[in-house]
C-alpha cells in the first residue's frame, strides 16, 4: 500500500513538473514568436455579469426610486468598474517582453480593416495575431480641427472663439489604439461593414438606413497614450487633470496647469502620496513630491515596427514639417503611457458608456469623476488599474430619453479630459436644443455624440456627421439622418472605411 502511495506521489510530481515546463515553454514561445491571441472580456469581480441582462440595465436608468433623475448611479458605476477590471486583467501572454492585459490582446482598427480586405475570418478561437494594435493619431482631433475651420465664421466676432485643436507637443505626442473585442471584430469581418460597398446596401433613398447592430457581447475601446520621445532621462513630466475649470473652457493636455513626474526606474516608495506641481515649477523638492513610479501606470515600450508605423502616419498627414512639436520622431524604446480610455459595450441598444483616466488622487478625483465612483470601485482592483478615475454616462439626459424641452430634463456629462477636454465652441456644429450654453468638450456626452455617427463627412453648412454637446438626439431625426446610413454609434467604422466603390451619397 505504501509503495502504491509513493508511486502515485511520484507520478503527481512528475506531471506537475511537466505542466509547469509546458506552461513556461508556451510563455517563452509567445515571447519569442510574438503571437497574441485575443481574449474575450473576463468576469473577475464578484457580482459583475457580462453581458448583463439589458432589462436590468434599463431598470438602472429608469428607476423611479431615484427621483428626479430616475438614474441608479451606484449600480451603473459598479458595472463600469467590473468592465474596467476585466479589461485590465493580466493574461499569460507576453509580447516584446511585456506581459499583456486583456485589452492589449484585442485587434485594432487597422488589423480588422486588413482582415476585411483579405476576407480573413477572425471568429475562430484559434485565431491569433503577431503584433500590438497600431498606435494612430486620434481621429476625433482631426474631426475637431476640420469642424473648427468650417465653423470659425460663427465665432469670428465672439469672445468664445475656439482655436483649432492640435496639442502643442514637445516631449510627448498623443496617440490611440481603437480596438474591438473578439466578438466585435468577428462581427466586423462577417458583415464586411468596413467596406463602402457593404454600407451602400443599407442606404434607403429619402429614408434612414441602419447597419446590422453589433452583438451584445461587443466591446469597443479607445486606449489613449502619451508617447514620450525622451527615453534617456529617468523622469518624465506628465500633465494631470485635477478638476474641471469653472467656468467651462477648452484645455488640452499640454495646457493642463499641474503635472507629475514619472520615475521610469521605479525607485519611489510604494503607496507614496503625490503632490502635483505647477507645470512651470522647477524646484527640486517640489518635483520630488510630485514623482511617482512608472508601474503606477499601464504602459509599454515602443518597438521598431511600431515606431516606423507611427512615423509613416506623421508623413502621410503632412506633419513631418514640424519636428519641434514631436511629429515624425518616434524611435525604438520610447515609452507609451496610458492616460485614458473610452469604453463602450453593446449590452443595451444605445450601448453603455464609461471612460477612465489616470489621476494622482485615485481616492479623491475631481470632475468628471466623483466620490460615488470611488465608493463603488471594487476592492479587488489593484496595482496600476486602481490609479484611474471613472466617469460613466448611460443616458443622454435624465430622466432617460427626456426630450430637450422637458421641464424636468437634466444633463448627463460623460467625457475624458485627455480626449474631449480641449474641444471648444467651434468644434460643435450642431445646435444644442437643450442648453445653448453647452459649448465645450467638458459639457459633452458620449452616447449622444456617437448617435450621430454616419459614414459621410459633412461639408460647411451640413449638420449630419457633426459633433454635439450634451442634448437628446432622436435616433431617427430626419434633419440629421435622412439619406444617411446610421453606424450603430460606431464612429470607428467611418475611421476605418474602405473605399471599394462609389459611396451612396454620390449616387445619381
Amino acid at each position: 500500500m505504501k509503495k502504491k502511495t509513493l508511486l502515485i506521489l511520484v507520478l503527481l510530481i512528475t506531471c506537475s513538473a511537466l505542466i509547469i515546463q509546458c506552461e513556461n515553454a508556451s510563455k517563452n514561445d509567445l515571447e519569442k514568436t510574438g503571437v497574441i491571441k485575443p481574449v474575450p472580456l473576463p468576469v473577475v469581480i464578484n457580482g459583475f455579469h457580462f453581458p448583463e441582462d439589458s432589462n436590468l440595465i434599463y431598470k438602472w436608468v429608469n428607476d423611479s426610486k431615484y427621483s428626479p433623475t430616475n438614474y441608479d448611479s451606484s449600480s451603473i458605476y459598479q458595472h463600469a468598474w467590473g468592465i474596467w477590471a476585466g479589461l485590465t486583467d493580466p493574461t499569460q501572454q507576453v509580447y516584446a517582453g511585456d506581459s499583456l492585459l486583456v485589452f492589449e490582446t484585442w485587434m485594432g482598427l487597422n488589423e480588422i480593416r486588413e482582415a476585411v480586405e483579405k476576407n480573413i475570418s477572425v471568429c475562430d478561437s484559434s485565431f491569433s495575431k503577431t503584433a500590438r494594435a497600431t498606435l494612430t493619431r486620434p481621429k476625433q482631433f482631426e474631426h475637431a480641427a476640420n469642424f473648427a475651420l468650417q465653423n470659425a465664421s460663427k465665432f469670428a466676432s465672439s469672445k468664445k472663439e475656439s482655436k483649432i485643436y492640435r496639442p502643442a507637443e514637445n516631449s510627448f505626442t498623443q496617440w490611440v489604439t481603437v480596438s474591438y473585442s473578439p466578438s466585435a471584430a468577428c462581427y466586423a469581418t462577417n458583415t464586411q461593414i468596413f467596406k463602402q460597398s457593404a454600407l451602400n446596401k443599407y442606404y434607403t433613398k429619402d429614408g434612414i438606413g441602419q447597419i446590422p447592430v453589433f452583438p451584445n457581447t461587443a466591446v469597443t475601446i479607445k486606449p489613449t497614450y502619451l508617447v514620450y520621445h525622451d527615453s534617456i532621462n529617468s523622469l518624465l513630466r506628465m500633465p494631470v487633470w485635477l478638476n474641471a475649470p469653472v467656468p467651462p473652457d477648452s484645455v488640452n493636455p499640454s495646457q493642463f496647469t499641474y503635472c507629475v513626474y514619472i520615475d521610469i526606474k521605479n525607485q519611489q516608495k510604494e503607496g507614496k502620496k503625490l503632490t502635483p506641481v505647477l507645470a512651470t515649477d522647477t524646484d527640486a523638492a517640489d518635483i520630488a513630491k510630485a514623482t511617482c513610479n512608472l508601474k503606477d501606470f499601464i504602459s509599454f515600450r515602443i518597438n521598431k515596427k511600431m515606431a516606423d508605423l507611427m512615423n509613416q502616419q506623421d508623413s502621410v498627414q503632412g506633419m513631418n514639417n514640424v519636428p519641434k512639436e514631436g511629429y515624425g520622431k518616434a524611435q525604438t524604446g520610447e515609452i507609451a503611457v496610458l492616460v485614458g480610455m473610452h469604453v463602450t459595450t453593446k449590452e443595451i441598444a444605445n450601448w453603455t458608456w464609461q471612460t477612465f483616466y489616470w489621476t494622482p488622487y485615485p481616492d479623491s478625483p475631481g470632475i468628471p469623476s466623483s466620490q460615488l465612483a470611488v465608493k463603488t470601485r471594487p476592492a479587488g482592483l489593484k496595482g496600476a488599474a486602481a490609479h484611474y478615475a471613472a466617469n460613466a454616462a448611460y443616458v443622454m439626459l435624465t430622466p432617460n430619453n427626456a426630450s430637450n424641452t422637458a421641464k424636468n430634463a437634466g444633463p448627463m456629462f460623460g467625457y475624458n479630459p485627455y480626449l474631449e477636454g480641449g474641444f471648444g465652441p467651434a468644434t460643435f456644429g450642431l445646435t444644442n436644443n437643450f442648453n445653448r450654453n453647452y459649448q465645450y468638450g467638458m459639457q459633452t456626452n458620449c452616447m449622444n455624440c456617437h448617435a450621430l455617427a454616419v459614414p459621410q463627412t459633412p461639408k460647411k453648412g451640413q449638420t449630419f456627421g457633426q459633433y454635439s454637446t450634451d442634448q437628446y438626439i432622436h435616433p431617427y431625426q430626419d434633419s440629421l439622418f435622412k439619406n444617411q446610413v446610421k453606424l450603430d454609434f460606431a464612429w470607428s467604422i467611418q475611421t476605418a472605411l474602405i473605399n471599394d466603390t462609389i459611396p451612396y451619397w454620390k449616387f445619381k
